[in-house]
């Protein structure tokens, strides 16, 4: 679903469609409604993973089937998750607000969403505010650039390596939240990459992101972006 004619943000995104349906086959998750079909496949590594999508979650109620059924699964598929979840935000404050609370410890919700709501303007479409970056999340799709005004791949593909870094301890047990913390780089513009960091729980509930902080970070800057994602 492409928001690109809805000028004002409204609460569209969070209505329930009691038309929609998903099925799970393998790593590939198809979630219908009476007007889409959406995909999102998950190829994952002992070293990372790959998401491909053809179109980001149309709202809580897809947004929650993705994450239970396949991605909150896995903990860089949580990440791309949390990607996701901000561009609903972009879109829909309040829908998106519910999905980053979904994947999210709510320590690091509380911090990334004031971040967010500096970052995307109060309505879609061109900013003269240089700080403001509506294309911030296009940045994380594959094929995306400064060079061609991020202007991504289709379809959408995040990719996620864990970090090799040998000062990051990965799997540190976190005592606050009972779990252990993993490390892993989102690919950004290009051939850049932040890195951001999962906790995987003691009770083997749904992976949530345990700081994201790099992610909401400015990248270079474009003035002719093309608002087209779906």
């Amino acid at each position: 679903m492409c928001l690109a004619s809805c000028d004002v943000f409204g609460d569209m995104w969070s209505a329930e469609d009691k038309s929609a349906k998903s099925s799970l086959d393998g790593n590939t998750l198809t979630y219908s409604t009476s007007s889409f079909t959406h995909t999102y496949t998950l190829e994952e590594t002992e070293l990372g993973a790959t998401v491909s999508f053809s179109a980001f979650p149309s709202g809580v109620q897809e947004f929650t089937e993705v994450q239970t059924r396949l991605l909150g699964k896995s903990k860089p598929g949580t990440l791309a998750l949390c990607i996701m979840a901000f561009e609903i935000y972009r879109r829909d404050r309040a829908a998106g607000e519910s999905c980053i609370k979904k994947c999210n410890l709510s320590a690091n919700a509380t911090i990334t969403m004031p971040r967010l709501k500096e970052k995307f303007p109060a309505r879609r479409g061109a900013t003269t505010d240089s700080y403001q970056q509506p294309y911030l999340v296009a940045s994380y799709l594959k094929g995306a650039t400064r060079a061609n005004s991020y202007t991504p791949d289709k379809p959408y593909v995040i990719i996620l390596t864990l970090n090799d870094n040998p000062n990051v301890a990965q799997g540190e047990y976190s005592t606050t939240y009972k779990g252990s913390v993993w490390h892993y780089y989102v690919s950004c513009n290009g051939d850049d990459r932040r890195d951001a960091d999962v906790l995987e729980p003691d009770d083997n509930g749904l992976i949530m992101v345990h700081g994201c902080g790099n992610l909401v970070m400015s990248v270079p800057a474009v003035s002719d972006w093309k608002d087209t994602l779906e």
